[in-house]
């Protein structure tokens, strides 16, 4: 019983993990679409209301809102499922229970630190003129590409949990 709940727990997370990660591309490709609406189209008329030197960073703060909102909210639902999934990994033993608590201490790893450390300098940058100054873009890079790698991890870990599961007699 508890092997097919983690399965279902863990099918429902990467689900969502890799759908947080296509959310948050298409954010930004459409609002770069947006802001290079050309002349004569529905939105590129309304579009041209707005200075040229603001539209980029207006729709490009609009796209970081949303994926702030998103992964906020996101965050705490990957605790919930990452707290679910280690209670129930716990007696398993062996890979299922670290691999589950690894991947809860990634989670906690973004939500404490990483994002909310993203979300406040994301925020004081949004509006700031590119390129951006070397040691704040490189701080901005460092912590975005720290909660990549941690996704991406995460993501290695839920999937071999999945094959250790799927692997094993029902």
């Amino acid at each position: 019983m508890a092997r097919a709940a983690v399965l279902t727990i863990v099918g429902v997370w990467l689900g969502v993990l890799f759908a947080s990660w296509a959310v948050a591309t298409a954010t930004f490709r459409t609002a770069e679409m947006v802001a290079g609406a050309p002349p004569g189209s529905p939105a590129g008329d309304r579009v041209a209301l707005v200075p040229p030197d603001t539209r980029r960073p207006v729709f490009r703060h609009l796209a970081s809102e949303v994926n702030r909102w998103m992964f906020g909210r996101f965050g705490w639902a990957q605790l919930a499922l990452a707290v679910v999934v280690a209670g129930l990994a716990w007696s398993m033993g062996g890979a299922v229970r670290v691999l589950s608590l690894a991947a809860l201490a990634a989670v906690a790893v973004q939500g404490a630190a990483l994002g909310p450390a993203i979300l406040e300098l994301g925020r004081s940058i949004d509006f700031v003129a590119r390129p951006l100054a070397p040691d704040v873009g490189r701080r901005f890079g460092l912590l975005h590409g720290g909660y990549v790698v941690l996704d991406l991890v995460k993501a290695a870990m839920l999937v071999a949990i999945t094959v250790i599961l799927a692997r094993r007699a029902g």
